[in-house]
């Protein structure tokens, strides 16, 4: 079994559709970038990109979203 911590799967992640699941909210989109405090989603609000950036202390879970044909 692998002993990888949060950021080491975080940064697998990079460049895919994921889900983020926080005590304030979910939010979903691409992971652009996992640094030591927070995560970089960057995601579409009222039709407008933008990059959200959250607080790795505020995240519950995060997981890659995989679309019909089995990839985002």
């Amino acid at each position: 079994m692998s002993s990888k911590n949060f950021l080491d799967n975080a940064y697998q992640l990079i460049g895919q559709e994921v889900e983020v699941i926080t005590v304030e909210g979910s939010y979903t989109g691409t992971l652009i970038s996992a640094g030591s405090d927070s995560l970089v989603l960057e995601t579409r609000i009222r039709g407008r990109l933008v990059r959200l950036f959250i607080r790795i202390a505020l995240i519950v879970a995060l997981f890659r979203l995989i679309g019909p044909n089995g990839i985002f």
